[in-house]
């Protein structure tokens, strides 16, 4: 009796002939093998792109992960990263702004050559001295292409070395080329000389206040910019002068300008050296998105409902994900 009760409990209905000799256990495997069959294959110069992508992608995202850092996602260089945006692109609240703003970063990365200048010509002062200083004016103000001014000055100081009595007379015609050796490296430092010349000699001290007003935030949080506001309006009268010397437009001539330009300099002070390496890494992501697109081409030209699925296709996508963490932020820099 048990054993014919054991044998109809090991004959379940699924394990009986569903019909002639077949099982439904059977019926069912030989049916998904039926559907997997009548799916299409992957033509294999598709898959042999889509293996080249993703070797590529893996190549890639290994760099990737030697630059990533979670600095990049601190509130602050995030902060920095829309400003910088702005500027570069004279949008937003830095609009019409962005050669003032260039003036301003040349000026205060030059501004030891300015002061020396300045010094030199307060300085040494005697007739062969001051005829090379205006010649040197004239030059200025003729626009002249940067080769050619440094060659025109060279000719000159050439004729008036010779008319300066002291040894250290000529050493400081020297030292005044190199320092406009210094600041012809970026045609805005000629620029910066002409304008402040334009305006008075003496404020190219004012450089050195506003270098020191910008490295007095370096500790301090950089988000608010009502912090900058106060520090522009207890100096005024100095931003009042750079305005005119760097063509603030007059529309834009207010304190929150000046407060704006403080701030995007103590930005770019403080994170100078991270922006430059999430540079290289968005510069990587750009070149990750060109394998990018095609993969998930073909993934979408070749469903799984449709065609069978290669091994390779069921690899996971390296670099996705530091991909999607700053896809955001590809478009803006």
């Amino acid at each position: 009796m048990k054993t014919k009760e054991n044998q109809a409990k090991q004959n379940s209905w699924w394990s009986r002939p569903l019909w002639g000799e077949s099982s439904f256990v059977n019926w069912f495997t030989e049916w998904l093998k039926s559907l997997n069959y009548a799916k299409e294959e992957i033509p294999e110069s598709t898959v042999i792109i889509y293996q080249d992508s993703l070797r590529q992608m893996k190549n890639i995202g290994a760099l990737m992960r030697t630059i990533d850092s979670e600095k990049f996602t601190g509130r602050e260089f995030i902060s920095f990263l829309s400003i910088n945006a702005q500027v570069s692109k004279d949008q937003g609240a830095f609009e019409g702004l962005k050669s003032s703003l260039d003036l301003l970063r040349v000026a205060l990365e030059t501004k030891d050559s300015f002061l020396k200048i300045e010094q030199t010509e307060s300085r040494y002062r005697g007739y062969a001295q001051q005829d090379f200083y205006d010649y040197v004016y004239e030059l200025l103000q003729q626009d002249l292409d940067i080769s050619e001014f440094k060659k025109l000055v060279e000719v000159q100081v050439a004729q008036i070395i010779p008319k300066v009595k002291t040894e250290e007379g000529k050493a400081a015609i020297q030292s005044y080329c190199n320092q406009l050796d210094i600041l012809s490296k970026d045609r805005l430092g000629l620029k910066l000389l002409a304008l402040f010349k334009e305006y008075d000699l003496s404020n190219f001290s004012l450089l050195k206040t506003v270098a020191e007003i910008a490295d007095s935030f370096y500790d301090k949080n950089l988000n608010s910019l009502k912090e900058f506001m106060v520090i522009v309006q207890i100096n005024t009268e100095i931003f009042v002068k750079l305005g005119q010397i760097i063509k603030v437009p007059t529309a834009k001539n207010t304190p929150q300008t000046y407060a704006l330009f403080l701030q995007y300099i103590a930005m770019r002070n403080r994170h100078q050296q991270s922006f430059a390496q999430f540079q290289q890494l968005v510069v990587l992501l750009k070149d990750w998105v060109r394998f990018y697109q095609p993969l998930i081409a073909i993934r979408k030209e070749y469903p799984p409902e449709d065609f069978k699925q290669p091994k390779v296709f069921e690899e996971e996508i390296p670099g996705l994900v530091i991909y999607e963490k700053y896809e955001q932020y590809l478009n803006a820099l």
